[in-house]
């Protein structure tokens, strides 16, 4: 009984249509991921929606990148990268969408720069052995 009144009222407040046209696009993904230079990568993380998508493709990625701002831990987006390989070489250059980076790199030792704010950071990571590997960089950001 007390579900038919619930489903009565979402009709009645006219609740039913964003709850169908949300239900009727989750065919499409949330987020598209990119190929350059052999190298694919998917970025976002602006809302909860997008975040549960990244999270449900992560097993794809070798490499996650997470971008925020120190004390607050608020999410940066618009974060230029630089990914170069231990040999100096760029393999990807690319701007984040948001504040989660996820890509697919061969396995190997990586210098990935980072900027954001007007500040540049930079770390290692090694990627490979069935793992993700994570690096964060957080920035203060007045």
């Amino acid at each position: 009984m007390k579900l038919k009144n619930l489903a009565h009222w979402i009709l009645v407040l006219g609740l039913s249509g964003p709850l169908l046209a949300s239900a009727a696009d989750s065919s499409e993904p949330v987020l598209q991921p990119v190929t350059e230079n052999g190298i694919t990568y998917i970025s976002g993380g602006n809302g909860l929606e997008e975040r549960q998508a990244l999270d449900e493709v992560s097993g794809e990625y070798n490499l996650k990148l997470v971008f925020a701002e120190k004390g607050s831990g608020a999410y940066l987006a618009d974060v230029k990268l630089s990914i170069m390989n231990m040999k100096g070489q760029k393999v990807l250059e690319a701007v984040s969408d948001g504040p989660w980076f996820y890509v697919k790199l061969a396995p190997g030792r990586y210098k990935i720069t980072a900027e954001a704010a007007g500040q540049s950071q930079t770390q290692q990571a090694r990627v490979g052995g069935g793992r993700l590997a994570q690096r964060h960089f957080y920035w203060s950001v007045e």
